[in-house]
């Protein structure tokens, strides 16, 4: 009992050994990990922003195009870059914003050259901000080892910027809030930069100059930024960013914004349907007629008739009939006639032919005498009753021979 006791107690000092050597030897400390999107958020990369003017008690509007525009004195943040799919789009946002509208964009959509035409924001391109850092920087110094900072970071310098920049609204400048002050900026500089004119109704300064300039038109106003991130649900909780998001936009209790990110169309074959789906069957069932009634089929239209001879008894009863109500003149034309039809159907321009060019076709065709086709084919020719019998019989082996029986009469 006693070696048992003195075991548990040794295993219980290695355990608390153990434990207070992990103890001073490891940190606890706390840290944040993110929520991932969720829901609406995972698709909607400015839900975040929308949710903010919500609470501040503003209208949020989400069309899948610019197809209509908002009303006089809403904001409209226009972020697609296809906005200008019809030519007519670019006449009727200028009228709307000289009318009252304000619009938001990116510095980005200066590149487009119909907002360029009439917006009194201009872009700085990088050769222009380039030399004007050149020109802005200061002499070295003869007796220095390192030359003095320029005034005015040069393009590089200024895309190596920190996350986070201090800016203000600046002088002479009615704030967004009441006092003037300092935001921090967050989402990394924006680009390109951007020229404020002189009759600017708000801006936001940087380090590397403006940020966000807001400039008067007609009745209206055109906000510019250049931070492309702003709005993100990822950037628009940092730092200030929030409140330069919703002066940006203007917001207030009871006003309208619409975001504008993107021109969907619906499929074509769902817009066809919609806007025209009695066209639609019509052609499905006209289509469906043309393919029944081309399509082969299993069997004849109708049942064929099943061929058959008569008997030399009721071929003489009726030839006989015939003469006595005809004459043999009649039956004579008759059989000229049939041998016409077929000679018709199985040799070439017999229709535009002589009697005698007519007989010659027949005999080589048949191999028959042309001159005794001759004879026969003449109706005005007076013939005796032994000569009709020999006649008719040569007309008609001459029309049997042109066309030959089928297997199923045989």
């Amino acid at each position: 009992m006693k070696l048992e006791h003195l075991l548990k107690a040794l295993l219980v000092a290695l355990l608390l050994a153990a434990g207070a050597w992990i103890a001073t030897r490891t940190e606890w400390v706390t840290e944040e990990v993110p929520t991932p999107p969720k829901g609406e958020a995972l698709t909607n990369e400015l839900y975040a922003t929308q949710q903010l003017v919500r609470q501040l008690g503003a209208k949020v509007v989400k069309p899948k195009e610019l197809s209509t525009m908002p009303s006089r004195r809403a904001t409209l943040l226009l972020s697609s870059w296809h906005w200008d799919l019809f030519p007519e789009r670019e006449r009727l946002l200028r009228a709307w914003v000289q009318g009252g509208g304000h619009l938001v964009i990116h510095a980005d959509m200066l590149y487009n050259n119909r907002l360029q035409a009439w917006l009194p924001v201009q872009r700085v391109d990088d050769d222009d901000e380039d030399a004007e850092a050149q020109k802005n920087e200061a002499p070295p110094a003869p007796d220095s080892q390192a030359s003095a900072p320029a005034s005015t970071p040069s393009v590089a310098q200024r895309r190596k910027a920190p996350e986070c920049d201090q800016v203000i609204e600046p002088e002479g400048m009615t704030p967004a809030y009441g006092n003037r002050r300092d935001y921090k900026l967050c989402g990394g500089q924006g680009y390109p930069r951007i020229k404020a004119p002189k009759a600017s109704q708000w801006a936001i300064e940087g380090s590397f100059g403006h940020e966000m300039v807001r400039v008067p038109l007609g009745q209206g106003s055109v906000t510019v930024i250049t931070s492309q991130r702003l709005f993100l649900n990822g950037q628009v909780l940092q730092g200030d960013n929030a409140l330069l998001a919703m002066a940006a936009l203007q917001v207030r209790r009871g006003t309208e914004v619409w975001f504008v990110s993107e021109e969907a169309r619906p499929p074509l074959l769902e817009w066809l349907w919609s806007q025209g789906w009695v066209a639609v069957m019509l052609g499905l069932l006209a289509l469906s007629a043309a393919l029944w009634r081309g399509a082969v089929r299993f069997g004849p239209l109708s049942a064929r008739s099943v061929p058959g001879r008569r008997s030399i008894a009721e071929q003489v009863k009726g030839t006989a009939q015939f003469l006595r109500h005809h004459g043999a003149d009649a039956l004579h034309a008759a059989q000229v006639r049939a041998l016409d039809e077929t000679a018709q159907n199985h040799l070439r321009d017999y229709a535009h032919l002589e009697r005698g060019a007519r007989a010659k076709a027949i005999a080589k065709a048949t191999g028959l005498d042309a001159d005794a086709l001759a004879r026969a084919l003449d109706r005005k020719l007076k013939r005796s009753d032994r000569e009709l019998p020999p006649t008719l019989q040569l007309l008609e082996t001459a029309r049997r021979r042109l066309k030959p029986p089928t297997p199923s009469s045989r």
